[in-house]
């Protein structure tokens, strides 16, 4: 029996340990790579990007461009949004957004200056684990 409890304690320290070490590596790595990671607090971009996922953010190359259909972050005030970019106005140097579930586009263009980047990918669900770091509507 007590072989058995401490063959559990054991199996049970390196599952906590495996958890806590892959939970840094999804808020850390992206920093290697000149990306951010945002926890998404909001639905409005489900289905494509539900609640509780966290999204990796990285900056625009030299060769791209911001287009309809991209999935960009941004700031407004002290909130950071992702939304979908809707079109763009290169006169202007604005981009109008929506995310996917609201019924109307945000009510204001977005300056390119404030774009943070686009969603490179996203995993479901480990947001939540990741709560009090960084968030995103």
């Amino acid at each position: 029996m007590k072989n058995t409890l401490r063959y559990l304690f054991h199996w049970l320290v390196n599952l906590v340990l495996a958890a806590a070490l892959v939970l840094a590596a999804a808020v850390w790595l992206p920093g290697l790579f000149h990306m951010k990671a945002y926890v998404v607090e909001s639905s409005s971009m489900e289905p494509a990007i539900k609640t509780g996922s966290i999204i990796y953010i990285g900056p625009y190359k030299d060769s791209e461009s911001v287009s309809p259909g991209d999935i960009i972050s941004f700031r407004i005030g002290d909130v950071t949004v992702t939304h979908r970019v809707v079109s763009v106005d290169p006169e202007n140097g604005t981009v109008s957004t929506k995310g996917d579930s609201n019924r109307v586009p945000d009510p204001e263009p977005v300056p390119l200056d404030s774009v943070e980047g686009k969603v490179r990918f996203h995993i479901p669900v480990i947001g939540y684990l990741l709560r009090h770091s960084h968030r995103s509507q």
